[in-house]
């Protein structure tokens, strides 16, 4: 059995199944609801004993809260988000394998991140980890946000990114490559169908 406080954190692109439109970092008790309504029949109560400590989980055993990142330590614990109407409503993924979903009301709008957001936020303060299942042609610096442009790097053993701007599906990054010297160039973090190469790393 996993212990409540373990940390999860995504390490390959298979880790994550269903993407959505972002994540919600979820607050210590939160009610999930089988429609957006508050009469509605309840999915699950979950509760935490702080984000801090360890995780006290009521009515569901931790294994099946499908996290795509939870990490007590730095108050994170993100559920992927199908949709999102605009009513403090959210629609979340419950179970990484069967997509099962629910709803969840949050009215703290600044809990939700697209993507994009999420890399700014948390990967610009703990850098980025690439995602340990990419192909040798996915390890690739480019001189432009361009597949066709210029290779300047086949990277070998990246071990964590830093970056200073995204564009679109790419960012100018810095890479610490244990095979060479620390080499700048774009990126490419997310593929045409909305899945990610990489994910703030969150831990040392």
């Amino acid at each position: 059995m996993l212990p409540a406080r373990a940390d999860i954190i995504p390490l390959s692109s298979k880790s994550i199944k269903y993407y959505g439109i972002g994540v919600l970092n979820m607050p210590r008790s939160y009610t999930v609801y089988k429609y957006p309504y508050k009469d509605s029949d309840i999915l699950r109560e979950v509760n935490y004993d702080g984000m801090k400590k360890s995780a006290i989980v009521n009515t569901i055993d931790m294994r099946k809260v499908s996290y795509v990142a939870y990490v007590p330590s730095n108050n994170v614990a993100l559920l992927t988000v199908d949709l999102n109407p605009g009513n403090d409503w959210y629609c979340v993924f419950l179970d990484q394998l069967t997509g099962e979903t629910g709803w969840v009301y949050n009215e703290n709008k600044d809990d939700f991140y697209t993507y994009r957001q999420m890399f700014y936020k948390w990967g610009k303060k703990y850098g980025i980890r690439i995602f340990n299942d990419l192909s040798k042609e996915e390890k690739v610096l480019y001189s432009k946000e361009d597949l066709n442009s210029k290779v300047l790097e086949e990277l070998q053993y990246p071990k964590y990114i830093t970056f200073t701007v995204i564009r679109g599906n790419w960012l100018l990054a810095t890479v610490s490559d244990l095979a060479s010297q620390p080499k700048v160039g774009w990126f490419n973090w997310r593929n045409e169908d909305g899945t990610l190469n990489m994910f703030p790393n969150f831990k040392d």
